[in-house]
């Protein structure tokens, strides 16, 4: 039996996926160990191989102290995953934003 819940279960552990795999990559990048992880975030290693593994989600304060950390911007840490659903939200994609403004209907009265 499916239940309603199943498509957002699907979607917040291809999410999680996602984050861990970009924050693997910034790791390995710079060079970084677990441990390193481990003790930025104030959590054991063991929280932080499951997060790396996309089994628990990091939460925004942590991916904002990782991306301090890093010296890099939260977009630049999240990768692709931030205009994943618009990868050029500013060409007049579907967003509904042109050239970087929200472009809204006008009335006339």
């Amino acid at each position: 039996m499916t239940t309603s819940f199943e498509p957002a279960i699907d979607l917040e552990r291809t999410a999680n996926l996602k984050v861990s795999s970009e924050v693997r990559a910034w790791l390995a990048r710079r060079g970084l160990k677990q441990l390193w992880l481990a003790e930025l975030l104030g959590v054991g290693q063991s929280a932080v191989s499951k997060r790396l593994r996309g089994a628990l989600p990091f939460t925004a304060p942590e991916l904002m102290m990782i991306a301090n950390a890093l010296d890099i911007s939260l977009a630049e840490l999240l990768g692709e995953l931030v205009n994943e659903k618009n990868p050029h939200p500013m060409d007049g994609g579907s967003s509904g934003v042109a050239g970087g403004r929200l472009d809204l209907p006008t009335s006339r009265l």
